[in-house]
């Protein structure tokens, strides 16, 4: 992609957010910036489980490359931790019908989703599995529908993995470990190191999410632990709403522990309603 398109494709996507520069701006510090769904771009998340048995393959260039020629649209792919979620994005108003715990809509106007930098198509994080070519690129529905109802189809099938599961015991410890004796780490604490441990714990948020979102759908509507699991949803989509940069130490190391403090108890809410983890 050449620069002048690679700039146009910034400018869209950063359009999305109320502040495009902010958007920007976290692309230049993170790689990765917090864009609102539902006005430029729609999102739909479908378990790597679907989309591993729709192209055959879990390896990523084989991945890419059957979903540029079935989709031929932006994709994004959650690589925090390995193969959780693909991030299709749609025209806004579209794709409502996908609302189940393997394929979701995000809502619009609420769901805020981690886009990365346009040049960004590697890991580690989330990347552009299928980066966008030009404004107002989007992955047709229909092909959406195909590909969903081929993965489903072949998934029910023998020999088909399990989806990878979230390491919840894992992302625990790590974010235990930054919050336990907080004040003395913070004093031996970079700038850099703080935005490091903000990163990773955005990211473990991020794998987290679906997990707690897929618990809820399960719950029946008059379960008491369900109310439970909808205030953990909508803290965790606070927590990513909020501006992860800081030109502060003390800040900057507040946000990432808040962040591991919003990951620790959606770990221990994602235990209690019984969530398989990852072995390890």
């Amino acid at each position: 992609m050449t620069d002048q398109a690679t700039r146009s494709v910034s400018d869209w996507l950063a359009s999305a957010h109320p502040t495009p520069a902010t958007a920007r701006q976290e692309w230049t510090r993170h790689g990765l910036a917090l864009l609102p769904t539902g006005r430029v771009f729609g999102a739909v998340r479908i378990g790597a489980a679907i989309i591993h048995a729709a192209a055959q393959s879990g390896d990523p260039g084989t991945v890419g490359a059957y979903l540029a020629r079935t989709l031929g649209g932006p994709v994004i792919h959650d690589a925090y931790a390995a193969s959780v979620s693909y991030y299709v994005l749609v025209p806004p108003g579209t794709c409502a019908h996908h609302n189940t715990p393997d394929a979701q809509l995000l809502t619009p106007g609420t769901t805020w989703l981690g886009v990365p930098a346009p040049h960004r198509t590697a890991r580690p994080g989330p990347y552009w599995i299928c980066p966008p070519r030009h404004r107002e690129d989007h992955c047709p529905p229909t092909g959406i529908d195909a590909v969903i109802r081929l993965g489903r189809r072949r998934a029910a099938g023998p020999g088909v993995p399990d989806p990878v599961r979230p390491d919840l015991d894992g992302i625990a410890l790590e974010c235990r470990s930054l919050l336990d004796g907080a004040p003395a780490r913070a004093r031996t604490l970079s700038l850099d190191d703080a935005v490091v441990r903000t990163l990773r714990c955005r990211g473990h948020l991020m794998v987290l999410l679906p997990a707690l979102q897929d618990a809820e759908a399960r719950l029946e509507a008059d379960d008491p632990a369900r109310s439970r699991t909808l205030l953990g949803v909508t803290e965790a989509h606070r927590q990513l709403g909020l501006d992860s940069a800081a030109e502060d130490l003390s800040q900057q190391y507040a946000h990432a522990q808040r962040l591991a403090r919003c990951c620790v108890d959606t770990v221990r809410l994602l235990h209690t309603l019984g969530t398989p983890t990852a072995s390890r």
